[in-house]
């Protein structure tokens, strides 16, 4: 185990509680004066820069929340380049060429909306069966928010059937159905995704 410990305001502690110790009685340890003077010296010094560094570091941080406060208020504050902004944005779109006043501006153009695209693929899909002996559909899709107009439709084919029928449409990402008979001996589904007029991948049958 080391006698100097790692941290700097440990070894500058260190310093400073052995200085004294070792001036008081240098050759009974096998040290000069001069050396425990010299020593002293530098322990003073070390105190100082330690002081000095944290000093700065208190600083820097008062100096890095004035900064965040300052460039907030000229982005957001009343007045700031946000609500300039707007201010252009709003004068553009009520002049014969918006164009030209963000150009001037030298800000970018609104984007023109685009559609939102259809519904990816309905993966990780888990089945469970409920007391009742309904079977309730779980699954997982991307750019499926529900209220986004997303709704999902489910077919089935039962085992004796050889297409597959629509059973139900959710606007959620789970279905149970109800309609399965005691004793059915399999059931296969697929589910599909749909925004307006798109249509997104079907599901693997499960």
């Amino acid at each position: 185990m080391s006698i100097i410990p790692d941290k700097k305001v440990e070894q500058v502690q260190f310093c400073e509680s052995h200085a004294p110790i070792w001036a008081a009685g240098p050759v009974a340890i096998g040290l000069t004066a001069a050396q425990c003077t010299a020593f002293a010296t530098m322990t003073t010094n070390a105190r100082k820069a330690y002081n000095d560094a944290q000093s700065a570091k208190q600083a820097y941080r008062a100096a890095v929340t004035n900064q965040n406060t300052v460039i907030n208020t000229a982005i957001n504050g009343v007045g700031g380049a946000a609500d300039l902004i707007r201010i252009i944005k709003g004068f553009a779109e009520n002049t014969a060429n918006p164009n030209a006043v963000y150009g001037l501006a030298q800000i970018p153009p609104p984007a023109i909306p685009q559609p939102a695209p259809a519904p990816g693929q309905p993966v990780m899909v888990t089945v469970g069966l409920e007391p009742s002996g309904a079977i309730t559909l779980r699954w997982k899709a991307v750019n499926a928010a529900p209220g986004a107009g997303t709704f999902f439709t489910i077919v089935r084919k039962l085992s004796a059937e050889s297409m597959f029928m629509l059973v139900g449409n959710t606007g959620e990402k789970m279905w149970t159905d109800v309609t399965l008979l005691q004793g059915t001996p399999s059931a296969t589904y697929i589910i599909q995704g749909h925004r307006g007029g798109l249509n997104g991948p079907e599901s693997e049958q499960v």
